[in-house]
């Protein structure tokens, strides 16, 4: 069994899938390039479908904008293969050359995953005895 704030985390926005997710692959993006200038932030599929209304781009904006510029490119009817809620970040220099890409999903209750692989995987703490 999981620890009780893996199976209740408490957000923003209508929807985890569409806010804490977001945010969270934000925050990591971040921790990895500090030293970005801006960022570009695709959304795909249905984030960018209804993300306005579900504070998407709040979510990444409250996160990002306070270290750097910040673009949202906003594309709903690109749908990538692995999941409908696919979101690509892009951190650039002072060139504004792109230095880095990483493209994360996000999977519902603010997880993310990757394509082929589990990404928010969190171990299970107590043993299931009933």
């Amino acid at each position: 069994m999981k620890t009780i704030r893996e199976i209740y985390r408490i957000g923003y926005g209508p929807s985890s899938s569409h806010t804490m997710g977001p945010r969270k692959a934000s925050e990591i993006f971040l921790n990895r390039h500090p030293e970005a200038v801006a960022f570009e932030v695709i959304l795909y599929g249905s984030l960018a479908a209804t993300g306005k209304g579900h504070l998407t781009d709040v979510a990444i904006l409250d996160t990002l904008q306070p270290h750097a510029p910040v673009e949202i490119v906003w594309k709903p009817s690109v749908f990538l293969s692995f999941h409908p809620n696919g979101m690509t970040f892009r951190s650039k220099n002072s060139l504004g050359e792109v230095t880095d890409e990483w493209t994360v999903f996000s999977v519902g209750g603010g997880a993310l995953a990757e394509e082929g692989k589990p990404f928010d995987k969190t171990p299970e703490l107590y043993e299931m005895n009933s």
